[in-house]
């Protein structure tokens, strides 16, 4: 085992000059190179509350970025290793206080975080209430798990994915959670599950593929933008108090619909759907 650094990350303190509640502002830095023998890496973000974006970075660099927060509310931690072949990056936000202290004096943290494009990353992130962007063109992104709490978070794979991904979960409690491009991830399982929030998963992208969508929706609501060149095959597990819009399906049973225009040999998006309060809307898009 070798770790190519045993402390926290390299922080870099700069604190800046400002008057009031400026004076306790400061800037953590993150700056680790990919050693040559790295064939994986494994990410962790937990981020409380604040602004976070991730996206591609240099190739030459494991990680790179930074986060400016207030000293007296955030206690962050960020730590990079090396195992064998295989890196780790983990980042933490935790509040100095019982809860996030959201006084007039308060400043939320905000973070950019840049990833290697060189390596598989395997990516477990989640945010808890604030705005995160996450932006995973041209990344090889090999397995992501996501989860939004009380935010708001886009999710968008800009152009396609270096590699396919084995396995995505998404998670919306109480937030808003947008998912952009998801047919650019090159996955053929999505795991999604919405609580009280309200989601729009958006299924265009440079590739089409057959594509197996879990969907669970509690009291919240989802949109399903579905470009045309799919067959959709929806099967949908609801009640009297459920609310499902199978635009452009047939239905073929209680719970079964769908294309009318079902063509074999086009990609097929099966979806298993269970909604208990909620809604799904399905929308065809050019």
């Amino acid at each position: 085992m070798r770790y190519l650094n045993q402390l926290p990350i390299l922080l870099l303190a700069i604190l800046l000059t400002r008057a009031g509640a400026g004076d306790r502002r400061t800037i953590l830095t993150i700056d680790e190179p990919l050693d040559e023998n790295v064939k994986s890496m494994a990410i962790e973000i937990e981020f409380g509350f604040g602004e976070i974006r991730l996206e591609r970075g240099n190739p030459a660099k494991a990680v790179t970025g930074y986060m400016q927060y207030d000293e007296e509310s955030i206690r962050p931690s960020a730590k990079y290793k090396v195992e064998g072949d295989r890196a780790y990056f983990r980042l933490v936000t935790k509040s100095r206080h019982r809860g996030w202290s959201l006084d007039a004096s308060f400043d939320s943290p905000e973070s950019e975080i840049y990833f290697t494009t060189r390596v598989p990353l395997d990516i477990d992130f989640s945010c808890g209430l604030g705005e995160a962007w996450l932006d995973l063109g041209e990344l090889q992104v090999r397995e992501l798990s996501l989860d939004n709490g009380l935010g708001e978070t886009t999710l968008n794979f800009s152009t396609l994915n270096g590699v396919e991904l084995r396995s995505l979960s998404v998670d919306n409690g109480l937030g808003e959670l947008t998912a952009l491009n998801l047919s650019n991830a090159r996955t053929k399982i999505l795991s999604f599950d919405c609580g009280l929030g309200s989601a729009t998963l958006d299924f265009r992208g440079e590739s089409r593929h057959d594509m197996d969508v879990d969907i669970d929706v509690g009291l919240g609501s989802v949109t399903l933008k579905i470009p045309r060149g799919y067959n959709v095959d929806l099967d949908a597990e609801e009640n009297f108090l459920s609310s499902i819009n199978a635009r452009g399906l047939e239905r073929l049973s209680r719970s079964r619909y769908r294309s009318y225009d079902y063509d074999p040999k086009k990609p097929t998006i099966r979806i298993e759907a269970s909604v208990g309060l909620g809604s799904i809307d399905l929308l065809w898009i050019d």
